[in-house]
């Protein structure tokens, strides 16, 4: 089974319930995640697959091409997809040789103009983020050999209208270790204005410490955690990194029946 890393529940977050964060009570959850390289010509491209549980909710089937910000040139690909089992995927595709032209001071912030999750370190990471669709950003730098961070965050309309209602941006996160090479964090990230509301993953990749095979590089299938700890959503709620205890409760209600609602999210 793969490990499940709750990072929103509805309101049973707030009034502290017991419930596990392998529960089936979940609205936001990272269900696996996958990172790898592949070479294309003479460049090496990162490709990330995070599958991401979202209630009732589902993405759009939508590729869009990731641009150069500079030339506009085509370096890479955004794709979402809904899944049969009612997960969706979340996959990046970049050109990292080409990434690492761009001005790093980019990648130090999220659309609601908050600063990246700190839980990875990416912040002391050399990270850029990429411009795409309507106020959603690509993420990627490090090192291909040590350190190597991607990430995506995808701004939606339908928060707008339900977190727009909280007065300050706010980053709603939790980690999720999946092996000792691969760790990340993902959430909600909020703001008063719209276009500031959304789910984004950012994914670290971490070099063996041991003398291990090195692994495809192609994208070969998500990897189970079997090992790590489980935390509540008690624990999660009471977290000092989290802010969900600064959302009000109307908000939080109305937030816990949008996952419940059936629809497929516009995304543009």
């Amino acid at each position: 089974m793969f490990y499940r890393n709750s990072i929103l529940t509805s309101l049973s977050i707030v009034a502290v319930s017991s419930l596990s964060a392998c529960g089936s009570n979940q609205n936001l959850a990272i269900k696996g995640v996958d990172v790898s390289t592949s070479q294309i010509n003479s460049d090496t491209y990162v490709n990330m697959e995070a599958i991401i549980l979202m209630g009732s909710l589902s993405f759009p089937n939508l590729q869009v091409p990731v641009l150069n910000p500079q030339t506009l040139q085509p370096i890479g690909q955004l794709t979402l997809q809904h899944l049969n089992d009612n997960s969706n995927s979340l996959s990046v595709s970049i050109d990292y040789s080409q990434v690492a032209k761009l001005n790093p001071a980019l990648g130090q912030t999220l659309p609601n103009g908050r600063e990246i999750p700190i839980l990875l370190g990416a912040q002391n990471a050399a990270l850029a983020a990429i411009p795409i669709l309507t106020g959603s950003k690509i993420y990627l730098g490090g090192d291909l050999n040590k350190d190597l961070f991607i990430g995506a965050a995808i701004a939606i309309p339908a928060f707008d209208s339900i977190m727009t209602k909280v007065p300050i941006p706010l980053n709603i996160f939790f980690n999720f270790p999946f092996s000792t090479e691969i760790t990340g964090v993902g959430g909600l990230f909020s703001g008063p204005s719209a276009g500031q509301n959304g789910v984004a993953v950012f994914v670290k990749r971490s070099a063996p410490t041991t003398s291990t095979p090195t692994p495809p590089t192609a994208l070969t299938g998500l990897r189970p955690q079997a090992t790590a700890p489980v935390m509540s959503v008690a624990e999660q709620a009471t977290n000092k990194n989290n802010e969900i205890n600064k959302v009000d409760t109307v908000t939080l209600f109305r937030l816990n029946r949008l996952f419940n609602k059936h629809a497929t999210l516009k995304i543009k």
